[in-house]
C-alpha cells in the first residue's frame, strides 16, 4: 500500500514538473516569437492604419484587413490615401484607392521580429494610386520609426 502512495506521489510531481515545463514553454514562444510592424515609432501588432509620413499623415493605408501574418511577412487589403494638400493639407482634398498589402524584411528589434517593409498595390493593376504615376509604392518602415 505504502508503494503504492509513494508511487502516486511521483506520478503526481512528474505531472505538476511536465505541465510546468510545457507552460513555461508555450508563454515562452507566445511572447518571443510574436511578430510586430513599426509604425511611425512604434512596434506594433497588425494596425488597421498605417501612415508614410508620421509628421502630418498625409499619404497612409486604411481600414487594413490582414490576411496573413507570420515571421515571414504579411498580406492584407485596405484603402491607400492620399491629400492633395491643396490649398493646404488641413484644406486638402483626400483620395484613395483599394490596395493589396505587403509587408516584409523581417528585422530583430530588442528581441522581437519586426517587419520593417510595406509595399502598396492597387488592385486594379490598370488603377493608378492617388497623386502618383504608378499603381505600386513602397517604402521602409524602420527608417520612418528612426526619423518619424
Amino acid at each position: 500500500m505504502k508503494s503504492s502512495r509513494g508511487l502516486l506521489v511521483a506520478l503526481a510531481l512528474i505531472s505538476v514538473l511536465g505541465i510546468s515545463i510545457g507552460a513555461y514553454t508555450f508563454l515562452h514562444r507566445a511572447v518571443s516569437e510574436q511578430v510586430y510592424v513599426y509604425d511611425c515609432g512604434i512596434v506594433d501588432f497588425k494596425p488597421t492604419t498605417m501612415t508614410q509620413y508620421c509628421a502630418d499623415a498625409g499619404v497612409g493605408v486604411a481600414n487594413i484587413k490582414w490576411e496573413s501574418w507570420s515571421a515571414k511577412g504579411a498580406t492584407g487589403t485596405g484603402d491607400y490615401a492620399a491629400n492633395n494638400c491643396e490649398p493646404s493639407c488641413v484644406a486638402g482634398t483626400w483620395k484613395y484607392a483599394k490596395v493589396n498589402i505587403t509587408l516584409s524584411k523581417p528585422v530583430k528589434d530588442k528581441g522581437k521580429s519586426v517587419l520593417s517593409r510595406i509595399d502598396v498595390q492597387t488592385q486594379d493593376p490598370k488603377e493608378l494610386l492617388p497623386l502618383l504615376k504608378t499603381s505600386s509604392e513602397g517604402w521602409d518602415l524602420e527608417a520612418n520609426s528612426l526619423n518619424g
